[in-house]
């Protein structure tokens, strides 16, 4: 089991890896430097700050799990806890991408249903990736 969770948590690294190179061209599919054009220059700056800020948590997600993860299925209390944190993490986008985004403004195009269809199953995966690995480290199969 052990190595199935370490391979899921190598794809995991990778994906998220890709999302991050991805989430670059975000603005431009998506028109952002029109749209936010008409905010005030405080709210344009609120919105980029926590778009970095997701962004970087992105980029941690990917190098913990990359490159610390025998250390995040090492069954300490710790590592459950951060495995948690980024299932909830991931939860919380899911629910988002079923419930929160209203996407009638985005062209609908091939290429726009099979990104939503791609994230949409990447987040789900990455749900239960990190949730075997709270699994894992509170004894789960060990």
């Amino acid at each position: 089991m052990k190595e199935l969770l370490d391979l899921g948590l190598l794809l995991a690294a990778f994906s998220l890896t890709i999302l991050c190179v991805a989430s670059f061209w975000i603005p431009k599919a998506l028109g952002w430097k029109e749209k936010l054009a008409g905010l005030t220059p405080l709210m344009r700056e609120l919105f980029w700050t926590y778009s970095i800020y997701i962004w970087c948590s992105h980029i941690f997600f990917a190098v913990l799990t990359f490159f610390f993860r025998d250390w995040l299925l090492g069954g300490t209390v710790e590592a459950a806890a951060m495995a948690g944190f980024m299932c909830l993490w991931w939860l919380s986008r899911l629910g988002i991408q079923f419930f929160g985004f209203d996407l009638r403004e985005v062209e609908d195009s091939v290429a726009n249903r099979l990104a939503k269809h791609l994230l949409t199953l990447l987040f789900a995966c990455l749900v239960l990736v990190f949730g075997l690995t709270v699994w894992w480290n509170l004894g789960g199969a060990r």
